[in-house]
């Protein structure tokens, strides 16, 4: 049976998360996907009781990659996207989750576009905090500040200059973009999706969906394992670590795309440059406001106090 999705996850030696993510994609209101499970270098017997238990029960919609050894992220992806044949592509790291309407909204989005002017959609997305505890995945908070999409389209030179406005979990793209790309840099040991998507949307426009049909987790709080890669996971800050790589190569002479690239980069970082002392200027005169209110209310209660004691000590002189 041909199916219109595939659905590529990352995993290794992380049974937990796999399952929630295979739960989550049962709950799918759109069932017509092919899941790609790539386990990176981690016990495959253990990714095959989870998918057992928790996957697809038709022996079609299951392919299980076992890599001999660990590659790491991009070349789990790698494998993942030389192996799909479906007409849409998302992918989905075993630690993240979907609202249940993501592959109906977003297959309908791109199948509407008769001209093929979307290489893909994005939807806005939660980030959930969250943290483990004696074996157990820990609910912390959600918000949607980061995640939110607005407008129609993505502003391509905001992509570059920013780097992570694309989470894979919000973004189902087409497969006919994935050869114009050059494929995923396996090099890179940080943010190869970013790099990825930057170079994918030279196939086309990539849509905005508005509402929040997907989830980005993340768990800040280090208890050691596994389970604690995700915002923990270097010790640097790796967007600044591949901005800083960009404007290497735009210098060593490595193509249009790079230079653009550094442009735009160039670009925000002067803006934020000028824009840092305004804004911190704004949050000190923001916080000498909220002292000066209080201090306001303050001298408004002592002033009640002294009208009230005037008041009865005028009446005391009458009575005098």
């Amino acid at each position: 049976m041909p199916h219109k999705v595939a659905v590529i996850v990352r995993t290794k030696n992380r049974p937990l998360f796999l399952a929630r993510a295979l739960e989550c994609l049962e709950r799918q209101s759109f069932q017509g996907f092919r899941l790609y499970v790539v386990n990176d270098g981690g016990d495959p017997d253990e990714v095959f009781r989870v998918l057992s238990m928790y996957g697809p029960r038709e022996e079609d919609r299951v392919v299980q990659v076992d890599l001999p050894l660990s590659g790491g992220r991009a070349q789990a992806m790698s494998v993942g996207l030389g192996l799909v044949k479906e007409d849409y592509v998302h992918i989905h790291d075993d630690d993240d989750t979907l609202e249940p309407d993501f592959y109906a909204r977003t297959v309908a989005y791109l199948d509407g576009d008769g001209a093929k002017t979307f290489a893909g959609v994005t939807t806005s997305s939660y980030d959930i905090v969250e943290h483990m505890k004696d074996g157990a995945i820990v609910f912390d908070r959600r918000f949607d500040t980061f995640g939110r999409k607005e407008g129609s389209i993505m502003d391509y030179g905001q992509f570059l200059a920013h780097v992570s406005l694309l989470a894979p979990i919000a973004t189902l793209f087409r497969r006919s973009a994935i050869a114009g790309s050059n494929g995923v840099d396996t090099t890179l040991p940080y943010v190869e999706d970013q790099d990825f998507f930057q170079r994918l949307m030279m196939a086309g426009e990539v849509g905005i969906i508005p509402d929040f049909l997907a989830n980005y987790h993340q768990r800040p709080l280090v208890t050691g394992g596994p389970e604690d890669k995700s915002e923990a996971e270097f010790d640097y800050d790796a967007i600044v670590a591949y901005t800083n790589n960009v404007l290497r190569e735009a210098i060593r002479g490595r193509g249009k795309m790079r230079d653009f690239q550094a442009a735009f980069i160039h670009g925000a970082r002067q803006g934020h440059s000028q824009t840092a002392p305004i804004a911190r200027q704004a949050a000190q005169l923001q916080e000498q406001c909220s002292r000066l209110t209080q201090e306001v209310g303050e001298l408004r209660q002592d002033l009640g106090r002294l009208s009230r004691f005037m008041v009865q000590f005028a009446d005391r002189l009458e009575k005098r």
